[in-house]
């Protein structure tokens, strides 16, 4: 990951850096869809997945190679990014409602499906921000946008780990819990995930001090998928977890991290 200097606000620098990692996440959501279709039930799926890794892959080379756009280009260079983005998210709910109404037989739940329209979706937002002159962050935006991601991320992980890491599923668990009050937002938030994982908020504030409760609970998150995805490599965790996955979920709490702290 590349990320501006903080304190930086150049448009062009957070168009480059935000375009770069949301086209690199979205070639790896191409490649997640791939290889959760089985050719024998969705092969259509399958092979329009494959086209979009290959689509994004080659876009994120392109932006890696030109570098950030000129105080002149970056509308320009935002279209560029945000016209391939915008059939995947169509791809995305099409799918996902597919799946939903057993019209499609992959391995991808719908809220898979729903999770990654919703992140596409975002940046789109985001880059139309900078795009217009604007690459500040609003606090709020990014709390409540990354919450719902780390929630929807703790259970994900519960689900694909081995049935026997009783621990690590309680952890995920309890701390998907921790998110969905903290998304919630305002003092009410923060007294839900308090009142009903009070081990795991404290721990949090513990671990991390000098922060809000929000920030608090991201850095703790992205300690636990570091901690994770290393586990995850040289197996010593027992899931059907992919090494690529785990990392993807890593650089995302890290991105949560980095926003929370600009938008302060």
């Amino acid at each position: 990951m590349l990320l501006p200097e903080a304190g930086q606000q150049d448009p062009g620098l957070h168009a480059w850096a935000d375009a770069r990692f949301a086209i690199d996440i979205m070639a790896e959501h191409a490649l997640f869809f791939t290889l959760l279709m089985p050719p024998e039930t969705a092969a259509a799926e399958r092979a329009e997945a494959e086209q979009f890794h290959r689509t994004f892959s080659e876009l994120y080379d392109r932006i890696e190679s030109g570098g950030p756009p000129g105080s002149g280009e970056v509308q320009g260079f935002a279209a560029t990014v945000l016209e391939p983005i915008k059939p995947f998210i169509e791809y995305k709910a099409r799918l996902g409602e597919a799946q939903a109404e057993g019209r499609l037989h992959s391995l991808v739940w719908p809220l898979f499906f729903d999770h990654t329209r919703h992140e596409a979706e975002r940046w789109t937002r985001r880059l139309e921000q900078v795009a217009g002159g604007e690459s500040e962050y609003d606090k709020h935006e990014v709390s409540k946008f990354w919450t719902e991601i780390m929630d929807e991320h703790a259970r994900f992980v519960a689900h694909l780990l081995d049935p026997d890491e009783f621990d690590l599923i309680d952890t995920c668990m309890k701390t998907s819990r921790v998110f969905a009050h903290l998304h919630e937002g305002g003092p009410g938030g923060v007294v839900g995930a308090l009142v009903d994982e009070p081990g795991v908020v404290t721990g949090s504030l513990v671990e991390n001090p000098e922060t809000s409760a929000i920030l608090s609970a991201a850095e703790t998150i992205l300690d636990f998928k570091t901690k994770a995805a290393q586990d995850i490599e040289a197996g010593r965790i027992k899931s059907i977890i992919d090494p690529r996955l785990a990392d993807h979920v890593r650089r995302e709490a890290l991105k949560f991290v980095d926003e929370l702290k600009r938008s302060e």
